[in-house]
């Protein structure tokens, strides 16, 4: 597992493993972000405690985007070193998957979460968080010839 930046000395970092996934459409190469208007990352969080790294997934996504997922393949896994408002200095263990948007299941919890199609190519940079920028170069990388 790569690390995308380090930890700082004399900092105390609360663990924080989650699950996030690149959402991929069959008929282009577009792929499906979040977006709250200013800021653009990928769906998921936080693992809770008893739940699997699909589970913590699938709660996301209903919970931000009132869909469930299919086709779901692992991608990557990388850390991060960051502040988060709120929650403090945190070591990030990001799950990354791939997938498809399945079925609507509900309207969803988190209103400022919305969908973006892009292309990922115009976004590099863009990510709200640094290792959401690797991922997507990572992406990038891996299925620009496909």
């Amino acid at each position: 597992m790569k690390y995308v930046n380090k930890k700082e000395k004399n900092i105390q970092y609360k663990l924080r493993p989650g699950s996030y996934v690149i959402i991929t459409r069959k008929d282009d190469n577009k792929i499906g972000i979040a977006s709250n208007g200013i800021d653009h990352f990928y769906f998921g969080g936080g693992i809770e405690k008893n739940e699997t790294e699909l589970e913590a997934l699938q709660r996301e996504l209903v919970e931000e985007l009132g869909y469930t997922i299919t086709n779901i393949q692992k991608f990557d896994k990388v850390g991060s070193f960051l502040f988060a408002e709120g929650h403090g200095y945190l070591e990030v263990i990001a799950n990354i998957y791939i997938a498809y948007l399945d079925k609507k299941m509900t309207d969803p919890i988190e209103k400022d979460h919305n969908l973006m199609w892009i292309n990922p190519e115009d976004y590099i940079g863009k990510m709200y968080i640094e290792w959401q920028n690797y991922i997507l170069k990572e992406y990038i990388q891996r299925f620009k010839n496909k």
